[in-house]
């Protein structure tokens, strides 16, 4: 069994390496294909959905919404951009490939203001510009071949050590290597996204205020190692950081 515990380091020190240590992870699937998936899955979404009727909500983020784009254009090919607003009273908001961004109505209400709402729709649409959902994809592709190439190396043991070895594969990778990927996209979807809308002419100030309104209404908080997001505390002391930063060097240009 030592010699597969040794395999198993190998294969999840790999992952790690391959998924947290680049700045920008692997795209092994063409955009444009994911693209269309969006597309299709988001129209399907409006129909299973409730779209929310409040003409101030849908007028105020695709407002924002085309105003952070414009800024985003020159770094982002043929998206099709689509805001809409869903009545739906969770805090959330997601951006998929090619351009489609969603906002529930609890979030719309929680933000409030056009510079709040710009926050989270600059780290959206930044989650776009870098292409995280081609990259998440791509990573669970690599993942999903390594657990293939691992079966195969433990294929004549027992069933329990194949178990075994399969599930420390499974946990092994998933705290290793995907949930610190995730946490460095959305670290990453924070910085880009406060450039953009700092660009866009909205104060970059009001992440640290709609951040903190997110850590007082969203409970407990599981431990950031065990998260798909950074700690709320460092998210915000990072956020004050950078607000700090741009609003002396206000930016011209998106560093990647």
């Amino acid at each position: 069994m030592k010699s597969y515990r040794s395999l198993l380091k190998v294969l999840s020190l790999g992952s790690a390496v391959l998924l947290g240590g680049c700045a920008s992870g692997p795209t092994l699937i063409p955009e444009s294909m994911l693209a269309a998936e969006a597309s299709a899955q988001f129209e399907q979404m409006k129909k299973q959905v409730p779209l929310s009727t409040n003409q101030r909500y849908i007028d105020q983020l695709n407002r924002i919404g085309n105003r952070i784009a414009e800024v985003a254009a020159p770094y982002i090919d043929n998206a099709q951009w689509e805001f809409v607003v869903f009545e739906d009273p969770a805090l959330n908001a997601f951006a998929m490939p090619g351009g489609k961004i969603g906002f529930y109505t609890g979030l719309m209400e929680l933000a409030g203001s056009d510079d709040e709402i710009a926050v989270v729709m600059g780290h959206e649409i930044a989650h776009v510009l870098l292409r995280h959902g081609n990259q998440r994809v791509s990573a669970e592709l690599l993942r999903m071949l390594g657990g293939a190439a691992l079966a195969y190396g433990v294929r004549e043991r027992d069933q329990h050590t194949q178990a075994a070895v399969m599930t420390a594969y499974g946990v092994g990778t998933e705290i290793g290597a995907m949930l610190p990927y995730s946490r460095h996209h959305e670290t990453e979807a924070d910085e880009v996204g406060l450039v953009l809308m700092t660009m866009a002419g909205y104060n970059p100030d009001a992440a640290v205020v709609f951040w903190r309104k997110m850590q007082g209404g969203g409970g407990d908080s599981p431990p950031q190692w065990l998260s798909t997001h950074p700690n709320p505390a460092n998210r915000i002391q990072n956020l004050e950081r950078l607000a700090a930063e741009l609003r002396a060097n206000p930016p011209t240009t998106i560093k990647r």
